[in-house]
């Protein structure tokens, strides 16, 4: 698995490195974020860690731009001890994760993992199951990893086409946010029940005039109705 590590700090960007190379990853690092949007680019890493403040731009705008090369990527964000705002920005604008600093490279280690598994498990499942649902207004093809809403095309990223693959197959079915966390984020973090919410208002957007289909079970969860 390769992984792209953008950060300015020499120190931070020197340990992470050499504990994800001693657990097997290949790493591939940048200091900026112009250079780190070249390398997302050419070197096609499996998932991106990206720290907020960088010299030359804003953390958000590098995600944006490596959102319009590859959606599919996942991205961890790097955030400052006790900046809710900058975590809750990120997670609107579809990072997969953040992981606060200062932090324990253990737990960088922990949270790869667990997305790796969850890649490798939606293309085993993907792989053993039917490749295309039709419900409603939504087409899902699983092997080429497209939605269609409408018949128009809509581009998601990782979780949220996981997310939208695990309602399409269980309509109506209400998932609280325990259960979202458990199946599409792997496990409980800080401020999770939030995460999910704005995970869920963004695929709402997307979905347009039919964004009211995912339904909000007021002290339950989320199910999805088409």
């Amino acid at each position: 698995m390769k992984i792209l590590l953008i950060d300015d700090e020499e120190g931070i960007l020197n340990l992470v490195r050499m504990n994800l190379e001693l657990e097997g990853f290949e790493v591939v690092t940048s200091a900026t974020g112009n250079i780190g949007i070249k390398k997302f680019q050419d070197e096609k890493p499996d998932l991106v860690l990206l720290d907020l403040m960088l010299p030359d731009l804003n953390g958000y705008e590098v995600m944006k731009r490596m959102q319009q090369i590859n959606r599919e990527i996942p991205i961890i964000l790097l955030t400052a001890k006790g900046q809710l705002n900058d975590k809750l920005l990120g997670l609107q604008l579809g990072a997969d994760d953040y992981i606060t600093k200062p932090f324990d490279s253990r737990e960088i280690i922990l949270r790869i993992r667990v997305i790796l598994r969850r890649i490798n498990q939606s293309k085993l499942l993907n792989e053993n199951s039917e490749n295309k649902i039709e419900k409603g207004f939504i087409k899902l093809l699983k092997a080429e990893r497209k939605i269609f809403i409408d018949s128009v095309e809509v581009q998601f990223t990782f979780r949220e086409f996981e997310t939208i693959n695990l309602l399409i197959q269980n309509i109506n079915k209400v998932f609280t946010r325990k259960e979202l966390l458990e199946k599409l984020w792997g496990y409980d973090y800080e401020g999770n029940t939030r995460a999910v919410d704005i995970h869920i208002e963004r695929i709402r957007k997307k979905f347009k005039m039919h964004g009211n289909a995912i339904q909000t079970i007021y002290g339950a969860g989320y199910r999805l109705e088409v």
